[in-house]
């Protein structure tokens, strides 16, 4: 987990507590990287979490902002066992999530990275949709090209990850999309577990944090990687849909992206 001082203090503390103590099968060791100088009172839930974690915990400071490619790497680095969940400061976790993704991953060796459903909740706690997504390896190839992986609910092997260099730190959004090409070309497989593992905060100021011009980046990132994994002409330039929404008002973006969810390409 990456956290970044704009980080809200309540969702950061729910987020370490659904990781952690609340997990049917507790991590061995929790990662935590400060993306940069943090708030007093981010600090302070950092400290009542070592107090109660002790050596399980460990946090890497970053006396700047890498972003949160370059943050996830320096994370990387720490991890000292071979599956790596990924969490963000403002999700929360089902009890279950990491004993499901485990389980799963030490029955099936094959799989390098392994995702799941999630349910969305809004920045008041409101519960949302649910988030569907595809299952096994060639369904979500197929889908490559709109990102098929909701990133907060992964974990992945982590010799893997490391084997094909770890996340873009030059990328400031969109690393894990950029990442799962890579992963593929590398002979990596995928999965999702269908159900929902954890609650995904999201609501219409969620677009304000994609510009324009981060959205064209994201068209490329997708075009680039689509046509390097052999999809065909239309996904790759299907990759530049989120650039055209990103043209309309706010409002108008979170109207559109709800009037399409039916035909999500990722589901």
């Amino acid at each position: 987990m990456a956290v970044h001082g704009s980080d809200d203090v309540v969702f950061l503390d729910a987020a370490m507590e659904s990781m952690t103590v609340a997990q049917t099968r507790p991590p061995d060791q929790v990662v935590l990287v400060k993306d940069g100088p943090l708030s007093p009172a981010q600090q302070g839930v950092l400290e009542r979490w070592k107090a109660q974690l002790g050596e399980r915990f460990d946090v890497v400071s970053l006396g700047v902002s890498f972003g949160l490619g370059g943050a996830l790497n320096a994370g990387l680095d720490r991890c000292a066992y071979p599956f790596v969940a990924r969490m963000d400061a403002d999700d929360v976790a089902f009890p279950e999530r990491l004993e499901r993704q485990a389980v799963l991953m030490e029955q099936n060796p094959e799989i390098g990275v392994l995702g799941s459903g999630a349910r969305e909740i809004d920045l008041a706690g409101h519960p949302g949709p649910l988030r569907a997504v595809a299952e096994g390896h060639e369904a979500l190839v197929s889908r490559l090209w709109a990102c098929p992986f909701i990133h907060p609910s992964v974990m992945f092997r982590k010799d893997l990850i490391v084997g094909v260099g770890g996340y873009d730190p030059s990328l400031r959004r969109r690393q894990d999309y950029e990442l799962w090409f890579r992963v593929l070309e590398a002979g990596g497989r995928f999965a999702n577990i269908a159900e929902p593992l954890i609650w995904y905060r999201f609501d219409r100021n969620t677009h304000k944090k994609q510009s324009v011009s981060a959205a064209w980046r994201q068209g490329v990132i997708g075009a680039r990687g689509s046509r390097r994994v052999g999809l065909p002409a239309w996904k790759q330039l299907a990759c530049f849909v989120p650039f055209f929404r990103s043209l309309l008002p706010v409002w108008a973006q979170h109207g559109v992206y709800r009037m399409l969810r039916p035909f999500d390409p990722r589901r």
